[in-house]
């Protein structure tokens, strides 16, 4: 027996359940049956979403921590202070945007949420259909955010952010509660390009974040001996207590995802919301559902003509990644160069694909041109 619906929501993650909350905070979604499908029933605090803004998010009551100062450091130890302006660093832990957002979901009658396995889902006679391995379901609409590797082509550069997190707590930790490091190059660099992220919680814990951009993951062990590496030396912590974990790997491509097949829209990272050259993906996301919320109300349907994530902005995601693929232009040289000459919010404001002509020549001139000549005519005429 197959049983209908108006929207299904395949993947009840951070993209899944971003749409569906505020689908129907917003009212477009009021009289629609929605099932929201996902194996896991997301009761624990399995990550950790960070990025910066210089206005609110839809999700501004349950940031976890805001800072508003940031600093970096090379690879020789120079430290810098970024000029930020009006933009802050937020955190949002997944538990509380998990019963944040199922609560309200749970709350209403025209919505089920179903822990199932999903087989697969195909556009069938202008409905679509999904599969799961103990039912079949049929919906005017899906929403897809269930990622798979897509087929690459030579022309595509495919490199992977993996990263290892640990929250620790010290007595003896001594960091500004005020300010993150945003990227700490304090590390060795033989795996690729390779830095800490630090987040200061309070007086006493922090989230230690060991993140790479390369082409293969470490064996796991590499991981733990770097974050206690960095944890002794860096930061001279002899006596810590590791209170969580956490780990994930983040595609970062220039391969062109698809948003809409038939009546089947991708959102989230196989949507095309993960940038880039970054590996970011929450705010994307965020934007990319105020587009199909807006649609909805103008149109009645999910699709829009425009993505944020503009080709100009594209084009030189593309071109760094074939840049930080080569490995001339090596990527702490290539970052520091970046945030040494170049105020930090000219640079996210670039990394949100929201800058304009002078603020992407600023970051353009702050690199070595040698390095990216060939990259971005090789990325101009694949695109």
């Amino acid at each position: 027996m197959k049983m209908e619906y108006d929207i299904i929501v395949c993947g009840g993650g951070m993209s899944g359940l971003s749409l569906a909350y505020r689908a129907l905070i917003s009212g477009v979604w009021e009289n629609k049956s929605i099932l929201i499908i996902d194996k896991s029933n997301k009761s624990i605090n399995d990550r950790t979403w960070c990025f910066w803004e210089n206005s609110d998010s839809p999700f501004e009551s349950i940031i976890y921590r805001k800072w508003d100062e940031m600093c970096f450091f090379s690879l020789d130890s120079r430290s810098l202070i970024l000029d930020t302006a009006d933009y802050s660093y937020n955190m949002i832990r997944s538990i509380d945007f998990y019963r944040h957002t199922l609560d309200y979901l749970n709350s209403q009658e025209n919505v089920t949420i179903s822990n199932e396995n999903i087989v697969r889902f195909t556009n069938t006679n202008y409905k679509c259909e999904v599969i799961t391995e103990q039912s079949r379901y049929a919906s005017e609409y899906v929403f897809n955010s269930i990622f798979k590797k897509p087929p690459l082509e030579e022309k595509h550069t495919y490199l992977l952010q993996h990263f290892k997190g640990v929250i620790i707590e010290s007595k003896d930790l001594n960091l500004d509660t005020k300010k993150i490091h945003l990227m700490d190059f304090r590390t060795g660099q033989e795996n690729g390009n390779t830095f800490f992220y630090v987040l200061p919680i309070s007086d006493t814990s922090a989230l230690i974040e060991y993140t790479l951009f390369s082409s293969k993951l470490l064996e796991k062990d590499t991981y733990d001996i770097k974050i206690a590496e960095y944890i002794n030396n860096v930061l001279k912590l002899k006596e810590y207590k590791v209170l969580e974990e956490e780990f994930g790997v983040i595609p970062m491509t220039d391969f062109p995802f698809t948003r809409f097949e038939g009546n089947i829209v991708n959102i989230g990272t196989i949507g095309g919301d993960t940038r880039g050259s970054t590996g970011y993906t929450f705010t994307n996301t965020q934007k990319t559902i105020t587009k199909i919320i807006e649609s909805f109300n103008n149109s009645g349907s999910p699709f829009f003509k425009e993505e944020h994530i503009s080709t100009k902005h594209k084009l030189y995601d593309s071109t760094m990644l074939k840049v930080l693929e080569e490995g001339k232009y090596q990527g702490h040289q290539l970052f520091t160069d970046m945030f040494s000459k170049v105020k930090a919010s000219d640079i996210l404001s670039f990394l949100d694909s929201e800058s304009t002509l002078s603020q992407d020549i600023k970051v353009i001139k702050s690199l070595i041109p040698q390095y990216f000549i060939k990259p971005f005519f090789k990325s101009w005429w694949n695109r």
